[in-house]
């Protein structure tokens, strides 16, 4: 793949979600200003196709609309506000990817998309996502796509081999090689309670990035750093960046 997908050792969870409203341009900008260098974003798409950065399928926890996201047009998402109950953020909009995509180059940090489709609609989900994504990320920023669908990462693999891929996964599986190489994926995104140090070895051994979801324990986060893990993610980038910053002061030189 000719696009670099080795990511910073932090990465905001849908932004600084554990501070600002999660997936929102608040928590995207508060990351930046936090340190972060990498940001992970949910896009799913409206019922005319427009991607909108928004993890659930339906609206009620993060919006003050009702209803599937995928069943509901723009124009009506548009006139939505997505404070996700955090008080000083009522006026949050529900972002559009590309606004998000604006956004995060602005801040220099890279991205990482996942492709959240419902059940049954991999294909049309990741060819909206995809299409915006030709037509405005560079190929000199850093961007991986990951998602749990492998019938999405597939699409994608078929429809823009040029995107880098990731697959998501729980526990690290022991067929890790079959799946990475079903969907063409470059790196794979295990929980943290999933994370095997002797298997991330292995992937790293073929080439593979291997990253944890979501470690918001600092120590825990320092723990799969240390044990070989490539990065983590966390909804509190500025935290764990300050506790790694700490530990790198405390430790004698080599």
């Amino acid at each position: 793949m000719d696009r670099n997908t080795t990511f910073p050792t932090v990465i905001a969870h849908r932004g600084a979600s554990g501070s600002a409203p999660e997936n929102s341009l608040s928590a995207l900008s508060l990351a930046a200003d936090q340190g972060a260098k990498a940001v992970e974003i949910d896009v799913n798409i409206s019922s005319d196709g427009i991607a909108y950065v928004h993890h659930d399928e339906r609206l009620e926890r993060c919006t003050d609309g009702t209803g599937l996201l995928h069943e509901t047009p723009s124009t009506q998402l548009d006139a939505l506000h997505a404070s996700a109950e955090f008080e000083g953020f009522e006026n949050e909009p529900l972002p559009r990817l590309e606004t998000v995509i604006q956004l995060v180059l602005q801040r220099g940090m890279a991205l990482n998309l996942e492709i959240k489709p419902p059940r049954g609609r991999a294909h049309i989900t990741t060819e909206a996502i995809c299409s915006v994504l030709e037509d405005k990320w560079p190929a000199s920023a850093t961007l991986v796509l990951s998602s749990f669908d492998q019938d999405a990462l597939k699409h994608a693999m078929q429809i823009a081999p040029a995107l880098p891929r990731a697959l998501l996964v729980g526990p690290i599986p022991t067929d890790w090689q079959a799946g990475m190489h079903a969907v063409g994926a470059s790196n794979l995104h295990c929980s943290v309670k999933g994370f095997d140090a002797v298997q991330a070895r292995v992937l790293q051994d073929a080439g593979h990035g291997v990253y944890c979801y979501t470690a918001n324990n600092d120590d825990t986060a320092i723990g799969l750093l240390d044990a070989g893990a490539d990065g983590v993610f966390t909804d509190w980038p500025g935290r764990l960046l300050a506790a790694l910053e700490a530990q790198r002061r405390s430790r004698p030189h080599a």
